[in-house]
């Protein structure tokens, strides 16, 4: 956590006004898959950058649901859809969002990739952007296009704890922004000339106003799982799990958040272990309500919140059920932050039926340890997890790239 962008001292009576900063005129990038990964986090991001961004704009690659957490107006919504058979290119723009109608044949793009730039960066130009923000590592290709032909610097946030794709040798990345401190450490090692461009910035949240986990007393404990419902997730572990601890005590109360090919296995599984009344296949979190809150809705009925297996790709949902007050049970991670082993989390190796049966049996039977566990957790993400602290760093980095951009030329794109 010791990675901080260097302060700015304030400015004292009687010192001359500091040079005039120019407006910020952003754009975001982001596909589905990245939206998912910041599921609510992408309102408060959005929200926190409508006071320092002159203008801000998200270029969603794709329709998503999750599009209507964003507050728009006064956000510029610009959505690419697939939907003209002919080579005219056609933009509809309304006062809430601009959409581009790209070729209904998928493979056309794939086949000539430099008409989806032109036809991108042609919607792009009229609004001046002066920086680019990729919102995930998938993004980077596209970007880095856009930014050559609008002339622009770039930024890129990293949600995976693969580093491969950071682009750090071109001159139009003015920073990287990791989640993970793990991989902001092995990139700086990697690349020890451009390590003032390579940033750790955690992903922030708000936090609850109370511990909620075993807060009802003489309810049945609550376990509850998000995220994808495919073999080699932990999952059938977790149900051998719930069945060694119903032998012993309360039967919990087991809640399946997500959808997949494995559902019906795992249902399966649940009525061979004669707990299928314990059992409750729901949908992903953000489809139950259509609330900007609905994680921390969900999660104020949960007790404890299981990983049963260790995430690579940032997801918010772990990050919310902290934020709340879960209890949390995880495979044991080196490279997730916001797993401290024994202080904000009791973890368990992956696979081990035993030792996640033995972590769920101690906290159901033990609920002042929860409640301290999760307490515990709460406190760590107001010191380093708070959205406050995310949008400060990341309105100082747009800051600097865009002073420098003013200073230095940006290379031009060869025709």
């Amino acid at each position: 956590m010791a990675d901080t962008l260097p302060t700015i001292p304030p400015q004292t009576a009687g010192e001359p006004a500091g040079p005039v900063l120019s407006p910020l005129w952003v754009v975001m990038v982001a596909d589905e898959r990245a939206l998912r990964c910041y599921g609510p986090v992408l309102r408060r991001l959005a929200v926190g950058l409508i006071d320092e961004v002159a203008e801000l704009s998200l270029l969603s690659l794709g329709r998503s649901k999750l599009l209507r957490y964003v507050p728009s107006p006064p956000i510029r919504l610009i959505t690419e859809t697939r939907g003209y058979r002919t080579p005219i290119r056609r933009i509809n723009m309304t006062d809430r969002q601009t959409t581009i109608h790209s070729p209904y044949w998928y493979y056309i793009d794939r086949l000539f990739p430099q008409r989806r730039v032109r036809r991108l960066t042609d919607t792009l130009r009229p609004f001046k952007p002066n920086l680019l923000h990729a919102l995930s590592e998938q993004q980077i290709d596209l970007v880095r296009q856009i930014s050559r032909q609008l002339q622009v610097r770039y930024v890129v946030s990293l949600l995976d704890a693969d580093p491969a794709r950071a682009l750090l040798s071109d001159p139009l990345c003015a920073g990287v922004f990791c989640c993970y401190s793990s991989i902001c450490r092995q990139l700086r090692r990697r690349y020890p000339r451009r390590k003032r461009r390579i940033q750790f910035l955690p992903i922030g949240t708000h936090l609850g106003k109370e511990v909620t986990c075993f807060s009802r007393p003489a309810a049945a404990p609550v376990l509850m799982y998000c995220g994808p419902l495919t073999e080699g997730r932990g999952l059938s572990e977790l149900l051998q799990a719930v069945q060694l601890i119903s032998e012993s005590g309360p039967l919990p109360q087991l809640l399946l958040s997500g959808n997949g090919p494995y559902q019906h296995q795992l249902w399966r599984q649940a009525k061979e272990l004669a707990i299928q009344q314990q059992v409750h296949f729901l949908p992903p979190v953000e489809s139950m309500l259509s609330i900007s809150d609905a994680y921390k809705v969900v999660f104020r009925e949960v007790d404890i919140f299981v990983q049963p297996w260790p995430v690579k790709r940032w997801r918010p949902e772990l990050l919310e059920a902290m934020s709340i007050g879960n209890a949390v049970v995880a495979v044991d991670s080196i490279n997730h932050d916001l797993i401290v082993k024994d202080k904000t989390a009791l973890t368990v190796d992956f696979g081990q039926v035993d030792q996640l049966a033995e972590a769920l049996q101690e906290l159901i039977h033990h609920p002042e340890r929860a409640r301290a566990l999760a307490a515990n957790a709460q406190q760590h993400l107001r010191r380093h997890f708070l959205t406050s602290r995310m949008i400060d760093r990341l309105v100082r980095v747009y800051r600097q790239a865009v002073q420098e951009a003013a200073t230095v030329p940006a290379p031009k794109e060869a025709v």
